[in-house]
């Protein structure tokens, strides 16, 4: 309250948190002891970049896609492919992968977007089955089971080490994230979560749905091929594994361990997923076991995941932003 006995305005969320968590991942590869660690730490970026997608798309919007890993798989082929075969140096194919996975998230997002719930899962899982199916099967062009290597990344005609390649992961990862907050913090996140809550009423209040579900799901994809770009110069090669369902599984695990539907659970997510295994190899056998338990931990204790829990304690005046983007769905609802 003001002075006045005026109700003061909700906080609009800062970037700060975003600049510190940048800050951080500057600081970690001087801090870490060795080339796998910094490995994992790459790893933890990668999927921070497929899950910020994923949790603009089903998070905030509520399109429940599960075709993430395939646009996750053709951005990694498309990134080596078009230096293998076609001779492109690495910062095209960057380009080219990108446009390219634009181009088919918008031709397969066109009919699928007419679906919803679990329609609209089924029909995109079907659409990463066959994109794997593909991957596997067409020997002659992606190279089956062993896949297709990676050029290694060269500055002034040297190739990069693992540290000069964690800090491209870690720019293009800077990117993802400060578009992902912008987006959320602006007024499309207030129209995403009126999509998603009612899109009757979101209709109501002037948001054009199909086309905004869609932009979407378009950049969703290429956040996606991002990540699989990214996985490509990590580990000079892409295979079918790409988008097979274990990665389907860590993504939805790292929504539900980190928050579905907040600003920073696909970070927070990612850093648990990554690194827990690591620390269950202790448990040997019972490491899958240990696992399991762990998710059913956060399912019944956390539904909000990390990210919810600090959201909850107002870190970050994110719960003040919460309010104040859910005002137009209360409001579109209550006139309905």
């Amino acid at each position: 309250m003001t002075g006045n006995g005026i109700p003061e305005a909700p906080r609009a969320p800062t970037i700060v948190p975003v600049f510190c968590i940048l800050a951080l991942g500057i600081v970690l590869p001087f801090v870490l002891t060795s080339g796998f660690h910094i490995r994992l730490a790459m790893l933890v970026w990668i999927y921070t970049i497929l899950c910020m997608g994923f949790n603009l798309l089903y998070g905030y919007s509520g399109q429940i896609s599960l075709g993430q890993p395939a646009f996750y798989a053709i951005g990694a082929y498309a990134f080596a492919m078009l230096q293998v075969k076609l001779g492109w140096s690495a910062i095209p194919a960057l380009v080219g992968s990108l446009v390219l996975v634009a181009m088919i998230s918008l031709l397969i997002g066109l009919p699928l977007l007419k679906l919803r719930t679990h329609y609209l899962a089924m029909a995109t899982l079907a659409f990463m089955l066959i994109q794997n199916g593909v991957a596997n099967r067409w020997i002659e062009f992606t190279g089956g089971q062993s896949g297709i290597g990676v050029p290694p990344l060269e500055w002034g005609g040297e190739q990069l080490g693992r540290t000069g390649i964690y800090f491209i992961v870690l720019g293009l990862a800077a990117l993802v994230l400060i578009l992902h907050d912008f987006m959320i913090r602006s007024h499309l996140g207030r129209a995403m979560q009126a999509i998603r809550d009612d899109e009757m009423a979101a209709e109501a209040l002037g948001v054009r749905v199909r086309r905004f579900k869609l932009r979407i799901l378009v950049l969703s994809s290429v956040m996606a091929a991002i990540a699989g770009v990214c996985f490509g110069i990590t580990s000079l090669r892409v295979d079918p594994s790409l988008s097979e369902f274990h990665v389907l599984v860590s993504m939805l695990t790292i929504v539900v361990v980190g928050g579905l539907g907040t600003r920073f659970g696909p970070i927070l997510g990612s850093v648990i997923v990554v690194l827990l295994p690591q620390l269950l190899t202790q448990f040997g056998e019972l490491e899958t076991v240990m696992y399991g338990l762990f998710i059913l931990i956060f399912l019944l204790f956390l539904p909000h995941g990390l990210a919810g829990l600090l959201e909850r304690w107002n870190w970050f005046g994110a719960r003040s932003a919460d309010r104040v983007a859910e005002a137009p769905a209360r409001e579109a609802r209550e006139k309905a």
